[in-house]
């Protein structure tokens, strides 16, 4: 049974090969002539595990010439790697090939985002499976092991730690990444634009805030990459939960038209923040960009003191006219609220978008379909003014225990709402400037 279990791990391992171990191994010609060396490896990203499709070769020392053979033409990988290809058939040259995709070159001591664990990744080596006749990229390989494996020292590191513990789990220890959940950070150097290997997909059911840390963890040229990859409902997330210096590195490396579609894409508080610390001929040069509705309501916006209700509330809500039944109510919110945070609370407003009550989904469900909406209205209306302080609102969405309240003005019309987040945000920040630094002591 031990052999039998020996002899399935050695078959296992047989089937893997390590990148490392092919790079500047001796290529032999099918007619056994010695051809050069391996340089690096091609394949097509789109898939969820890449086939290999070229060899490069290399061949001289001060003056090195290039040639490519496809993968078909590879026979044997073993101390050389050997071909089924004459030696009069490989042709060399001064360049290598325009490739898109090199696997030494772009993946190789690179840095690459694992889509599983939301993190950026310095790749060590790659793990190559063989499938049937064909290799494809399995993994890449992270861990300190695979590093020594490059080196050489892994086998003297390895018998040092024999020495003085047999058992370690280093000895074992193997730290790969599915090649699936890893996104490559190579850029054309032409277009300074991202290779993609995953699907948008993917990259979108990363969390924003994690996406930003990412972005962030890159180097200039390669945030920039990233971030244009992303669509810009993505974009505009990501940029909500930058903080402003981080903001004004990525706007600094975007032409206003992005700039305005991100701004557009934005919640009205988030975008209003933005736009209150931008100078104010960058606002005027976005706003002249940004469609004339959105651009009205953020100008609004902008008029209000940051500190106040007005300036807090964002005009991203599902409001509804008094006349309304339950039923159509329902559709209403089913078809036509799918990008809006709030829809939990619903605002009734007359012909002229006063403030008449405020209902929920829950009460609507529950309610009969015929009904006109007003009879599922709270019996107290909550409402805060557009003047009232920062300070005023949390004291009175934390006495009433809500997630949201309309403002209006005088004559009761409704302009926006607030948000427990909006309101947690701004009271933070408002406390952290205020916090006195720490004693240093005597």
């Amino acid at each position: 049974m031990t052999n039998n279990i020996n002899e399935a791990g050695q078959k296992a391992a047989a089937m893997f090969v390590y990148l490392s171990e092919i790079l500047k191994k001796d290529v032999l010609a099918a007619d056994g002539k010695f051809t050069g060396a391996v340089w690096d490896i091609s394949s097509k990203l789109g898939e969820t595990y890449p086939k290999l499709s070229e060899l490069i070769i290399s061949k001289g020392f001060l003056k090195k010439t290039y040639a490519s053979v496809p993968w078909s033409g590879v026979s044997i990988i073993e101390d050389s790697v050997t071909l089924n290809i004459k030696s009069d058939d490989i042709k060399f040259g001064p360049t290598v090939k325009n490739y898109e995709f090199l696997i030494r070159r772009d993946i190789l001591d690179q840095q690459v985002v694992d889509t599983y664990n939301h993190k950026v990744r310095r790749v060590n080596d790659v793990d190559l499976l063989k499938v049937d006749h064909e290799y494809v990229i399995a993994h890449v390989d992270i861990g300190l092991r695979s590093l020594l494996r490059r080196l050489g020292w892994e086998k003297i590191v390895d018998g040092l730690i024999k020495v003085f513990h047999k058992d370690s789990r280093f000895l074992k220890k193997e730290e790969l990444v599915s090649w699936k959940y890893i996104q490559p950070v190579s850029l054309n150097p032409a277009s300074m634009t991202m290779k993609l290997s995953v699907s948008e997909k993917q990259m979108s059911s990363i969390p924003a805030a994690d996406l930003g840390d990412i972005i962030f963890d890159l180097n200039t040229n390669q945030r920039m990459a990233l971030f244009r990859t992303l669509d810009i409902g993505i974009k505009a997330r990501v940029f909500e939960n930058l903080d402003f210096e981080e903001q004004k590195i990525i706007l600094k490396d975007l032409d206003k038209k992005e700039a305005a579609q991100i701004v557009t894409k934005m919640s009205s508080d988030e975008a209003t923040d933005l736009l209150e610390r931008l100078p104010s001929n960058t606002v005027k040069n976005l706003l002249t960009l940004i469609e004339s509705n959105r651009a009205k309501k953020l100008s609004t916006l902008l008029g209000y003191s940051g500190d106040s209700a007005g300036g807090l509330m964002t005009t991203e809500l599902v409001s509804m006219p008094e006349t309304v039944s339950v039923e159509a109510a329902i559709d209403f919110v089913k078809n036509n609220t799918k990008e809006v945070e709030t829809v939990p609370y619903i605002y009734i407003v007359d012909e002229k978008n006063r403030l008449k009550g405020v209902t929920t989904i829950r009460r609507l469900l529950f309610a009969e379909p015929k009904d006109n909406i007003l009879k599922t209205v709270f019996p107290k209306t909550l409402y805060v003014y557009l003047n009232n302080s920062v300070k005023e609102v949390a004291y009175f969405m934390d006495k009433y225990k809500v997630s949201a309240i309309p403002v209006i003005d005088e004559n009761k019309i409704l302009h926006g709402i607030i948000t427990m987040d909006d309101v947690l945000s701004q009271v933070i920040s408002i406390a952290w400037r205020r916090r006195k630094p720490k004693s240093k002591g005597l």
